[in-house]
């Protein structure tokens, strides 16, 4: 069940942690002048947030919300913000319906970009990241954080329906979206489970921001994952050592991870017109030759 103040709570964490990072790198954002974006913004709560703080902000979903909330979405998130005490400045906030792979938007558009718990979802992270870099700054800076990847203990993000540790990488789909509709799950939420989670693991991320960032123009100024289970038990439980018989155990402890990089402002890449001759399509091909030779 939904509960408002703990979705609040949340995100003002995930707010305050960002700042944490942009202030432990010595990394100022002039927010009254500054175009932003949210990548992956979903309910619209931190791009909301934002949008006190900053020029402007354009929450990025996928998802139509506009069309969800019946055109009113924006009134409605309004009144959610202001049910906390805060104000949403609606001629600073703008709700855009766009794929993080194909982004809507011109080159250089944004002085900063946020992501947060998208990446996990994002069907292909390095076209993902490829499109930040395009729409980035030279200069800007972009803030990606994540949680829980595939391959953690709650990892298939539906622990709620199924809780026992790592069963969506020791069952088959069909074993894993059985017990899901046994335990009351709806069909919606079993679609997500198909489509919204890209299963990608550990390695695809590392090398996404050690090496394809830095091909693209982004400077890693810092970056930290972290480990753990959300219940000790879980690594008493039989699921774990049946796991690791596939999965190291690097990955089933790494539960997500932050980067903060800086777009390069000498030699960067014209990635708008790389994109058009093939160049982003050569890139992810690399990308994902190394992912399949792991």
């Amino acid at each position: 069940m939904y509960d408002e103040a703990a979705d609040f709570a949340e995100h003002r964490t995930q707010m305050e942690s960002m700042d944490t990072t942009l202030a432990a790198c010595g990394v100022f954002v002039d927010w009254p002048t500054a175009t932003v974006c949210d990548v992956g913004g979903g309910g619209g709560l931190r791009a909301g947030l934002l949008a006190s703080r900053a020029k402007r902000v354009h929450c990025a979903d996928v998802i139509d919300q506009q069309a969800r909330y019946g055109g009113e979405f924006v009134k409605l998130l309004a009144e959610k913000l202001e049910r906390h005490g805060h104000h949403l400045p609606v001629d600073r906030f703008a709700v855009d319906v766009t794929d993080a792979t194909r982004l809507m938007y011109r080159d250089g558009w944004f002085d900063f970009i946020c992501s947060v718990n998208a990446f996990e979802h994002i069907p292909d992270p390095n076209l993902a990241l490829t499109e930040i870099a395009r729409v980035l700054r030279p200069g800007g800076h972009a803030y990606i954080s994540f949680d829980p990847i595939w391959t953690a203990d709650t990892g298939n993000h539906f622990q709620h329906y199924v809780p026992e540790p790592w069963a969506h990488l020791v069952l088959d789909e069909a074993q894993f979206v059985a017990r899901m509709r046994g335990a009351g799950a709806e069909d919606w939420e079993v679609n997500d489970f198909h489509l919204w989670l890209n299963r990608h693991r550990l390695g695809v991320y590392q090398r996404l921001f050690g090496v394809s960032a830095k091909e693209l123009g982004l400077n890693v100024l810092a970056q930290q994952s972290w480990s753990g289970v959300v219940d000790d038990a879980n690594l008493l439980h039989e699921n774990w050592e049946l796991a690791l018989k596939t999965y190291s155990r690097e990955e089933l402890l790494t539960r997500g991870m932050y980067v903060l990089m800086r777009k390069n402002t000498q030699n960067h890449t014209n990635l708008s017109s790389s994109y058009q001759s093939g160049w982003a399509i050569a890139l992810r091909k690399k990308f994902w030759r190394r992912q399949v030779s792991q």
